[in-house]
């Protein structure tokens, strides 16, 4: 007995002292306590919530416009550049809110990504889900007429060429908000949010047929979430959220306490005490036209999604995304995934990288280059994409982000981060979440996509985006400087 007291005395020291699971007891003070670069404020019936300094200096910055996307075992991850995306983008919902810009809610539960998704044509584009879906997700999946439902309008969506789905700078290519009436049209909403032995899977379009028409592969991420994680060091650190290799490495716990009564954090900048809120509708036109647009969106046919129509798609293998326990088996027929979630984080490394098509010259991809950028995230170039797609399917298709670096966090919109060589990885690099791509290599990238088999330059989509750290360019046939745009 006596022998047994001293092993009794160490094992409950180790558990004393022993880091926090991913099931951990926290509160909403972890986000009083490590979100930097904004400020709180208490808004009406929403209550505390924060907003970041850049969207009240840039009233053209947009949530989920700085990053870029990658598929993991739970669906679509957005990974980005800017120092809170740890936070905003993976709990919480966002707000337009009238006279102030976009707002974020805190929430308890991390996901992937909250996003509604519409896919069909040619574009594809994606709009912060709002306060009003949190806790909808846990009694139903958050899939249907989520437009009309949560009312979410055209000007809350970032859109994209579908051909630039897979890239690791999305903000330049997103378009003009107020063009957005137009791709609302054309697309319909693909959005399946699931929730299942507490795990969110954020599912939308097809990943396969995004692939089949991306000028580059989509990265695919398996998704480690660490069991024994400090989450204090984690958020000192910056690697609350992290891509490592082909590893979306998550130490941010995936469920935080929430308060039977509000906890006011330290300091309220801002008190409004009736929020108006902008759901993105006005740019549609007026009461008639409105109604009229919303009327259409009812009539859709979700399940009929329309294909692209860009020629002969990218060939690229087949992978098809793991299925929840019970789910269907997903095709690869529509840009809609068919996934109900998966019980296991068995995810796959990142898919080979493309090849141009047959008798064309590939085009190499340039990474960006550590250095300061020099545009604001509220910038919009207003060209549309005139690429043929043969130039498209000549394009090197390196996937994004495989050898990501390690780096600096970006502070809000100051994005800095190191060069990134092309050659082969010599092991798993870390790149926590915050760090982003600099300015000039990231220009010549966007104009090596613009700059078909021929020679010839082309415009592209512009506009801007959010996100975690990821360094998808690479040195090696660098282009020349890209005028500026």
């Amino acid at each position: 007995m006596k022998k047994l007291i001293p092993v009794l005395a160490v094992t409950a020291l180790v558990l004393s002292v022993a880091p926090q699971t991913w099931s951990q007891d926290v509160s909403v003070n972890f986000f009083y306590d490590n979100l930097s670069g904004g400020s709180w404020m208490e808004v009406g019936s929403y209550g505390y919530c924060w907003q970041p300094d850049i969207a009240v200096n840039d009233h053209n910055w947009r949530p989920y416009a700085d990053g870029y996307w990658a598929y993991t075992d739970d669906g679509w991850a957005w990974v980005s550049y800017e120092d809170f995306g740890w936070a905003t983008y993976h709990y919480g919902r966002w707000f337009r809110l009238a006279d102030y810009g976009w707002v974020w809610k805190p929430g308890y539960e991390w996901g992937p990504a909250w996003v509604s998704w519409r896919a069909g044509g040619n574009y594809i584009g994606w709009a912060p889900l709002p306060p009003e879906t949190e806790h909808v997700y846990e009694s139903r999946p958050l899939t249907g007429h989520l437009d009309i439902e949560f009312d979410i309008g055209p000007a809350n969506y970032n859109f994209i060429d579908v051909r630039y789905i897979g890239e690791p700078v999305l903000r330049s290519r997103i378009v003009p908000y107020q063009q957005n009436v137009t791709y609302i049209s054309q697309t319909v909403n693909v959005t399946n949010i699931t929730y299942k032995n507490n795990t969110v899977y954020s599912y939308g379009p097809d990943v396969n047929v995004m692939n089949q028409y991306s000028s580059r592969p989509i990265q695919r991420l398996k998704l480690e979430r660490e069991a024994n994680a400090d989450v204090s060091a984690a958020a000192k650190s910056g690697g609350l959220t992290k891509v490592q290799g082909n590893t979306l490495v998550v130490a941010a716990p995936g469920k935080l306490n929430k308060p039977a009564q509000a906890v006011a954090p330290p300091t309220v900048k801002t008190t409004v005490a009736e929020a108006k809120i902008e759901n993105g509708w006005s740019e549609v036109g007026d009461e008639n036209a409105q109604t009229q647009l919303k009327e259409n969106i009812k009539t859709q046919d979700l399940k009929n999604v329309p294909p692209p129509t860009l020629g002969a798609p990218v060939p690229t293998p087949s992978v098809a995304p793991k299925a929840s326990p019970g789910a269907s088996p997903e095709t690869a027929t529509s840009p809609l995934e068919k996934g109900k979630g998966k019980g296991k984080n068995k995810g796959k490394n990142a898919e080979p990288a493309q090849t141009g098509s047959p008798g064309s010259p590939a085009t190499e991809s340039v990474a960006p280059e550590g250095g300061k950028k020099k545009h604001k995230h509220g910038e919009q170039n207003q060209a549309g994409p005139t690429a043929s797609a043969s130039a498209i399917g000549a394009e090197s298709a390196a996937s994004p982000g495989a050898t990501p670096e390690s780096g600096k966090r970006g502070k809000g919109g100051k994005n800095r981060g190191n060069e990134q060589s092309g050659g082969a990885s010599t092991g798993p690099v870390t790149r926590p979440e915050g760090t982003a791509p600099p300015d000039r290599k990231e220009k010549e990238a966007e104009q090596s996509l613009r700059t078909p088999a021929d020679g010839t330059t082309s415009a592209g989509m512009s506009g801007q985006p959010n996100g975690e750290k990821h360094e998808g360019k690479k040195k090696g046939g660098e282009s020349p400087a890209p005028t500026p745009q």
